[in-house]
């Protein structure tokens, strides 16, 4: 058996990054909504307001708040791969045996074109089972919430493909319009994103920090058919 590393401050840093994101993405929908409502009034020419003013204001916000998103993106982007890392090296130091995913393939697969669809989430649902500590682990139950999760990954990355195709082809009012729709349709997935990864998160840590901290008689899974002391 390895060493455990406690990821307890990973995993709040990463706890408070996930909650900024989702305070960031709520204040991007909000924007958004009033967005498509200033280019509905466009479209039907019903206003009793400065238009460019609106507009003007509309774009510094809309651009404020994207910048935003993106730097928090790129720092949730790194800080979720340093601990699904963790989270899988954590595993097998623990105990569990004949893990599929390495920890570097834990992540590896975020990037694989195609395999990403579904090789990424085959992972966490191992770092899931695998923490577990029993020796039974893999025949071990999964959470809706890693179902749901892995969907909603994959509405935000459609949704956000779709969202920036619009806008660099949106000429007309109403096809900026559909683009901004894509745009907070993306933001509101991303927010069920966080707070299910949030979840899994907690208890993958839950998990992981119980079954460190239980007798040594308990830590060791015992022995699976096949394997040699």
């Amino acid at each position: 058996m390895g060493i455990f590393r406690n990821f307890s401050t990973n995993t709040t840093w990463l706890t408070r990054l996930l909650w900024l994101g989702i305070v960031v993405d709520v204040i991007a929908v909000l924007s958004g909504l009033s967005e498509i409502w200033l280019l509905s009034d466009i479209e039907s020419g019903n206003h009793a307001y400065d238009l460019a003013a609106a507009a003007d204001s509309n774009d510094t916000r809309q651009w404020a708040i994207g910048i935003v998103q993106l730097v928090i993106w790129l720092a949730q982007a790194v800080i979720i791969l340093v601990w699904i890392r963790l989270a899988n090296r954590n595993a097998r130091d623990l105990g569990a045996r004949d893990m599929e995913f390495t920890p570097g393939w834990a992540i590896g697969w975020y990037f694989i074109p195609v395999a990403n669809l579904w090789k990424p989430y085959q992972a966490m649902a191992e770092i899931w089972r695998a923490s577990s500590g029993s020796p039974d682990w893999k025949t071990g139950e999964t959470s809706g919430a890693l179902i749901g999760w892995w969907f909603a990954w994959l509405a935000a990355n459609v949704l956000g493909r779709l969202s920036f195709q619009l806008m660099m082809k949106a000429e007309a009012i109403g096809e900026i319009k559909n683009a901004s729709i894509a745009t907070t349709a993306a933001d509101v997935a991303s927010i069920v994103l966080s707070v299910l990864f949030l979840d899994i998160i907690k208890e993958i840590h839950r998990r992981q920090s119980n079954w460190a901290a239980a007798p040594r008689s308990q830590n060791v899974p015992a022995p699976l058919a096949g394997d040699t002391l």
